[in-house]
């Protein structure tokens, strides 16, 4: 009995809760003015209902194709984090930049510089150095050393030296005598002697980068060098063969000297080949005495070219005159 009573009570129970359920989840039943809402029915297909025509979006709907996303999300879905954002070139942009490539070298061949274009830097560069030298300031030079240089190159080729027949007259060994003093002036003298007293140092590649500057512009024919191998050569014979050229070495140290007749000798040795020696010098004693010169005294920072070069000279003079392709 007492079993059965409890069964009872729990099945009563049960129910109470179910119905408690119920009501709590229509309450608008029992509630004023919500009847109305029963009768509604979810729109599931509002074309069916209304009956209106069937749009090719609402086909693919019934076919179970799903909508297109809503703007706001596939915007969402696009846009990263800047961290993350991946840039993209337009396509014109990356095939232009395609042709761009193929249009440039893989590798930059740079083209070597010649040699008179590092000789012309040589000499900016040695003139630059000059022109900041104060006994160069105290002077008034127009236009830098460099200009001045050319200049007096110019000048003197215009007005050369008496060579043959110097001790005709007193007048004309006087003139041989100051030569450079009437045709350079007081001041380009001061200059000339300021060099040879505070570059004792770089006397020798300073001049030897000169007479290669000077020689290989005119074999180019630089406008800016207004002299030739005629002229030069004017002013080797002053040097080699005249009163006036030997008198003005004498009152130079050693060095200076040795160093005017070696590439006063270079000069003839040149006119020689060009067939243009026409005071007829002869230019193996002179070549001799500089030869036993240099070899004999310290102090040349380049004696092994010197000689090298004097005595490569001698054997081909000497064979070339046995062999009758010289006349001097």
């Amino acid at each position: 009995m007492k079993g059965s009573t409890k069964y009872i009570i729990a099945i009563g129970v049960i129910i109470v809760t179910v119905v408690a359920v119920i009501l709590v989840v229509n309450w608008k039943i029992f509630v004023p003015g919500e009847k109305k809402s029963l009768e509604e029915k979810p729109v599931v297909r509002k074309h069916i209902v209304e009956k209106e025509p069937i749009t090719p979006e609402m086909k693919k709907e019934e076919a179970g194709v799903e909508k297109e996303p809503d703007v706001t999300v596939v915007y969402r879905k696009k846009i990263k984090p800047p961290e993350r954002e991946r840039q993209t070139k337009p396509e014109k942009a990356v095939v232009a930049e395609k042709i761009e490539k193929k249009k440039k070298p893989q590798k930059i061949q740079k083209i070597p510089e010649s040699y008179y274009a590092r000789l012309n830097d040589e000499v900016r560069i040695f003139f630059d150095y000059l022109d900041g030298r104060d006994y160069v300031k105290a002077c008034t030079i127009e236009g830098g050393t460099q200009r001045h240089f050319l200049y007096l190159v110019g000048k003197l080729s215009s007005n050369p030296p008496v060579i043959s027949e110097e001790t005709r007259d007193i007048v004309t060994l006087m003139h041989n005598m100051a030569h450079f003093y009437r045709v350079m002036g007081q001041e380009s003298i001061s200059l000339g002697k300021g060099f040879l007293t505070h570059e004792r140092e770089i006397i020798e590649p300073s001049m030897e980068l000169l007479y290669e500057w000077v020689t290989d512009g005119i074999k180019r024919k630089n406008k800016n060098i207004q002299t030739s191998t005629k002229d030069l050569y004017e002013y080797a014979c002053f040097f080699l063969n005249t009163l006036s050229g030997k008198a003005y070495l004498a009152r130079r140290d050693s060095k200076t000297r040795s160093l005017v007749l070696y590439y006063s000798l270079l000069v003839l040795d040149e006119a020689n080949r060009q067939d243009l020696n026409h005071h007829g010098i002869d230019i193996l004693p002179p070549l001799n005495l500089l030869i036993d010169d240099i070899e004999n005294r310290r102090g040349f920072e380049y004696r092994d070219k010197y000689l090298g070069r004097l005595q490569y000279m001698k054997k081909r003079v000497i064979s070339h005159r046995e062999k009758g392709m010289l006349k001097y």
